[in-house]
This record gives structure tokens, sequence and C-alpha cells, in this order.
């Protein structure tokens, strides 16, 4: 049976979802988020990738079939908020790790962000595929 929080209105994977949410929605607001994506700016609207150093627009046209534009000057943690090899541990390491200094941060051109975040999915998945064969 599943704990329950919340007055036993949410399961305990519910309420971790909703304080991920809040906290990721915080760090949009986060200072030195800003300061990196400042240092990477050449010019107005105009980035350097600091992986591949190409100078780009800060968003590129929508992929087809899409609407949204997409984010080509991308502010990332340099390392992952939650490691894909071990994945998420406590909520301090999660907290401590989302809220970096600017130099905890790059910025990333969407072909080297794309990269980077399919290697890390494919790090994470290869992860918790071994954690269910563990279970077994």
């Amino acid at each position: 049976m599943t704990d329950k929080v919340c007055g036993g209105r949410w399961t305990t994977a519910r309420f971790n979802s909703f304080i991920t949410s809040a906290l990721r929605s915080a760090h949009g607001r986060w200072g030195p988020k800003t300061d990196a994506k400042k240092r990477a700016r050449v010019r107005r609207g105009v980035y350097v990738c600091e992986l591949c150093g190409v100078e780009g627009p800060a968003t590129l046209p929508p992929l087809k079939g899409k609407v949204r534009r997409r984010n080509n000057a991308a502010v990332d943690h340099i390392e992952p908020v939650v490691d894909p090899a071990i994945g998420k541990t406590t909520w301090d390491e999660f907290i401590a790790r989302m809220f970096v200094e600017a130099d905890g941060y790059q910025v990333l051109c969407y072909d080297c962000h794309s990269k980077k975040t399919e290697e890390e999915r494919t790090i994470a998945t290869a992860r918790r595929r071994q954690e269910k064969l563990n279970e077994q």
C-alpha cells in the first residue's frame, strides 16, 4: 500500500512530483542562472555555445509539424540535477544540485543540449532497467 500525504489526497509519488515542479518553477528565477546566460551573450539575441563554440540566435524555428520555437541558448547544469547513473537520492542533494552558482551552468545550443540530454537519458534508462532486473 502506498503512503498517503496531503490529507490522504495524494500518493507519495504525486507529492514528490508536486515538490519537484515547484522547485523547477523557482529555479527559473534563480539569479546565477541568469548570470550564466549573460556570460554567453555575444550581442542582442545572439549567444555562443559553451561546448561547440558556435554563435547562434537565442531561438530556432519550430521543427516540422510543431508550433513552438526551439531554445537555442539553453542554460544547462554542468552536473545534472539528478545523476543519471544513480537517480534521485535526497531532497537536500536535489536542491543543492539544482540551485548552483553561475559557474555550475553552461549555455548550450539546441544540438549540443539535445546530445547531452540524450546521453543522460540513455544512462538513466540503462540504470532503471538494471534496477528492475535486480528487483526480480
